[in-house]
């Protein structure tokens, strides 16, 4: 029988294979850092503002802002995953940084106060949210009157081959629901559909930059560590069976070669980011 894609499915399955890889997602984090630096520079915290991070991970951007809003300001970081969450509080403790704070939290259900926010923020957040239509609703609620948001999301797969040369094959293997509906990392990737996401929800001026990277592995070997670790990619891969495991490892190790520089691998990445007002 096909399985049925439902919110609460995909909430559980997010939440557990998240925590599996919290983590290991701590070093590609890195990686993608800088991304949520032009994130950081879109949304151009100010001293003094109070701003929620969506799906904060292991604390960022969230402690990039908090030094940004100083002393004075207020960022809180929420997460589904409960290690995530652990981890950001372990690092904003270690650090000294006591105006971030974070929270396990699911974003399409915030337990805020309307207005509570002046800006909220979301890195790669809102094509693995359980409920990214409810998410933005509730952005949009307990950001102030004129509040700003700002989020990236991943652009259409030709072109993020970073994600793309192990996704590609995944997908040709992939069963869909008993509707058709395969999940995608690429949702609201394609141009204008993320500045029309935000304005369905109430926002308005909503505008998008596209901004892309070179990222680097040393090898496949190291790619592939990095992705199936530190990501749920590597949950989903093995709950196929091992002859299927095999073909799709060696599909994306040919995709590689493509990207193979003396050097090591250097795959681009392109994400939207996407600015606007409450």
């Amino acid at each position: 029988m096909p399985w049925q894609y439902t919110d609460e499915y995909y909430r559980e399955y997010t939440r557990t294979s998240w925590n599996e890889s919290a983590e290991a997602y701590v070093a590609l984090m890195k990686v993608l850092e800088p991304f949520r630096s032009d994130l950081v520079g879109r949304l151009d915290p100010k001293p003094g503002e109070t701003v929620l991070d969506l799906g904060t991970g292991p604390g960022e951007p969230a402690m990039t802002i908090a030094r940004r809003v100083g002393e004075s300001g207020r960022v809180t970081g929420v997460d589904l995953s409960e290690n995530m969450v652990a981890i950001a509080r372990r690092v904003a403790e270690a650090r000294g940084q006591r105006n971030a704070t974070f929270e396990a939290m699911d974003c399409s259900n915030l337990t805020f106060p309307p207005g509570k926010f002046d800006a909220a923020v979301s890195s790669f957040g809102f094509q693995i949210f359980t409920d990214p239509e409810k998410a933005a609703r509730e952005s949009h609620r307990v950001l102030r009157p004129g509040g700003r948001i700002c989020v990236s999301v991943w652009s259409t797969g030709d072109k993020v081959p970073f994600l793309h040369a192990i996704i590609e094959p995944m997908l040709r293997h992939a069963e869909p629901d008993e509707s058709g509906y395969i999940p995608t990392p690429y949702e609201t990737g394609g141009p204008g559909e993320m500045v029309a996401f935000l304005e369905a929800a109430g926002f308005h001026g909503a505008q998008e930059v596209h901004v892309a990277h070179t990222l680097r592995f040393r090898d496949a070997d190291d790619y592939l560590r990095s992705l199936l670790e530190a990501t749920p990619i590597g949950h989903s891969l093995h709950e196929e069976s091992a002859d299927v495991q095999a073909e799709i490892l060696q599909e994306t190790r040919s995709n590689l070669t493509r990207w193979q520089t003396p050097d090591g691998l250097a795959l681009p990445a392109e994400c939207v980011i996407v600015d606007a007002r409450a």
